[in-house]
Formats: structure tokens, sequence, C-alpha cells
């Protein structure tokens, strides 16, 4: 019974991530597309990232402060149908300011939905079932998302409004399947001994949040670079939509590898290099986006920018978890820097490709990933001499 009940849970981890990110997968992966059907120049792709994850943004804040206070689910739902409403009306749009206005609504949807759902994994993990959860969840979004970007290209060639319509199909689903796990009894957040000994570890160090946190920022500032800006250029290299859809979607596969990989042990967990890891490969990938034009390449480029973005993540939101305190206060700024990292993300890659060059984005992230790199380096060393010197 008891094994039932973990099993059920699980399911559910997975299950709702999987369809919210799906709905998300398609409908950012085909909307830069329809976007340069309708003459959308570089800044205006930007456009539509940053005014909409500038919305997202306060969203993300507000949905995990309110879910503590008035019920996880309460703000789960409404998301849900917002978003079902958003995608119906991409669908359907045909002109680039109606894009952008249910892009922006489709996004604030985002934004209240992922904090209250963390919390509600959170609220929903018995003792010892925390991190499988959490890597169940980590699962979900990111196979979901990519699986139905690598579909989205083959089915914009259908109907340009088919990749939305099935997106608003799996938030309606999500609400099913959330209203479903609602009814699962809460348990207790007693902490087992495995996450009392990573707490107490990551306690002494308390730099590796921050330096997680920032590779985690970063990696989603490149995501919202890539995907809005990399069309444009592939456009320019007279690929074809369904190549550029599926270049795209080997971000969510490589986002899907990173994050598996950060969860079939606690491998990465308390130490330092593999943040550095993960901030290496972001650094990798903006050089060599920067430097190639062969679709192989670019695939392979953008398959390391993911699986850096996966591990970053998969360090950001289980030390923000861990402690079992504040969880939608944690959330929140979990997906905040989500948003502010898409934020910055299309903000500077419209800005470079519009008035410097298509591939200006990818070297000015390389950059500013590269600057992270030094950054946790010198956190991590002075954080460490300051808990020798405490001893």
């Amino acid at each position: 019974m008891k094994e039932k009940f973990f099993t059920r849970i699980r399911v559910f981890s997975f299950a709702v991530p999987a369809c919210m990110d799906g709905m998300i997968g398609l409908a950012q992966t085909a909307l830069p597309l329809v976007a340069i059907r309708l003459g959308a120049d570089p800044w205006f792709l930007g456009m539509l990232g940053w005014t909409a994850q500038t919305v997202r943004l306060p969203c993300t804040i507000g949905s995990g402060l309110l879910s503590d206070k008035i019920g996880r689910t309460r703000v789960i739902i409404p998301a849900c149908i917002l978003g079902i409403l958003a995608c119906a009306g991409l669908a359907i749009a045909r002109t680039k300011p109606q894009l952008l206005l249910f892009y922006i609504i489709m996004s604030a949807a985002v934004g209240l939905f992922y904090p209250a759902l963390q919390a509600f994994i959170g609220d929903h993990s018995p003792q010892g079932e925390l991190r499988k959860n959490l890597s169940w969840f980590n699962a979900g979004w990111t196979i979901g998302g990519a699986v139905c970007a690598l579909a989205a290209g083959a089915l914009l060639e259908r109907w340009s409004g088919l990749p939305f319509a099935l997106a608003s199909l799996l938030a309606f689903i999500t609400i099913f399947l959330v209203l479903a796990w609602s009814r699962t009894k809460l348990t207790s957040h007693a902490l087992p001994s495995e996450e009392v000994q990573i707490a107490a570890a990551v306690a002494g160090q308390s730099s590796l949040l921050i330096i997680a946190r920032m590779g985690h920022f970063l990696g989603f500032f490149g995501f919202a670079m890539s995907r809005l800006q990399f069309p444009k250029l592939a456009t320019e290299l007279h690929m074809s939509e369904k190549t550029i859809a599926l270049l795209v979607g080997t971000m969510l596969v490589g986002q899907a590898l990173g994050i598996l990989a950060g969860n079939i042990s606690p491998w990465w967990r308390g130490k330092l290099w593999p943040q550095l890891l993960a901030q290496g490969m972001l650094v990798a990938s903006g050089v060599a986006v920067f430097l190639v034009s062969s679709p192989l390449l670019f695939g392979i480029a953008f398959l390391v920018q993911g699986t850096g973005l996966g591990i970053a993540y998969t360090g950001a939101l289980y030390y923000g978890l861990q402690a079992r305190t504040n969880m939608g206060r944690n959330t929140g700024l979990h997906e905040a820097l989500v948003a502010s990292g898409n934020i910055a993300g299309s903000f500077t890659g419209g800005l470079t490709a519009q008035f410097i060059g298509l591939r200006a984005p990818y070297i000015t992230y390389a950059g500013l990933c590269l600057l992270a790199v030094v950054v946790s380096i010198v956190l991590w060393t002075a954080n460490s001499r300051l808990h020798r010197a405490h001893q």
C-alpha cells in the first residue's frame, strides 16, 4: 500500500509538468517561426521574449507567496485556465501585436503555475521522497518540453495554429491531473537522514546555492536568447523551419540529459565542480554557435548548452527546497530567476543581433558565462576561508 502511494505521487510528479512544459515547448518553438513569417526582425523577436517575461517575473514571486496563504491548487488551476486561453489566442493570431499579447498572457500563466506546483510537490513528498519526486518532476518537464518542441516544426508545416491548439489541449489535461493529485493526503515534512546530511553540508557552504542560481539564471538567459534569435540566423543560412525547430528542440533534449544526470545519484551535492562544469558548458556552447555554420555542429552546441542548464537547474531547485521551510517563497525565487534570465537573454540577444550582427549574441553570452565561472571560484574560496576561520 505504501509503495502504491509513492508510485502515485511519482506518476503525478512526472505527468503534470510533462503536460505543462509540453504546452510551453510547442508554443515557444513555433512562436518565433510564425513571427518571422509575419516579417519580424531580430528586435521584435527579442521583444517577444523580454516583454512577456517581464510580466512573468512578478507572477512567479506572487505565486509562491500566494500559494502559501490560499493553497496551491487555488493558484495552479487558474494558471492552467489562463494558459488554455492564451494558446487558443496564439492559434488564431494573425498579426505581430496579437502574437505578443497572447504570448504575454501565456507567460503570466507559466509564472503563476510553476512556483505553486513545486511547493505542491514539497507538500506531498513523504520523508525521504523529496529528491525522488523532484527527479520525476524534472524528468517530466524536460521530456515533455523536448518531445513537443521537436514536433513543433512538423506540426507548423500542416497549419500555423496547430502547435498552439495542441498546447491549449495539454494545459486542459493538466487541470484534471492536478485535481486528481490534490485528493492525495498531505504528509509530514520531517527530514530523512540523507537530507539532513546534505543540508548540514550545504549550510557550511552557503555560497553553493548562490553559485547554482547563477548557472540557473545564465542557463535560461542563453535558452531564451537562442530560442528567439537562432531562427533568424538559421533562416539566413537557408535552413528549413523543420530543421530550425529540431535544432532549438535539441536544447531541451540537453536539459533532459543534464537533469537526469543530476538525479541518478547525489554525486553533485555539496560540491563546487559540478556547477563549474555546468557554467563551462554554457561558455563552450556560446563560442561554438558563434563560430560554426553546420546544422550538426549547431545541434551539438545546443545539446551541450541544454545539459549545462539542466545541471545548474537541478542544483538550484534542490538546494532551495531541501530545508522544507518557506517553500512557496523559495520556489517563487527559483522561477523568478527563470523569468529574469529570459528577460535579460531576450533583450540582450535582440539588441546585439539587431545592431551588431546575428552571431553577436552568442559570443556576448560566452563572455558572461566565463565571468560567472570566475565569480563562482572567488565566492567559493572566500566562503571556505570564512568557514574555516569560524571553526
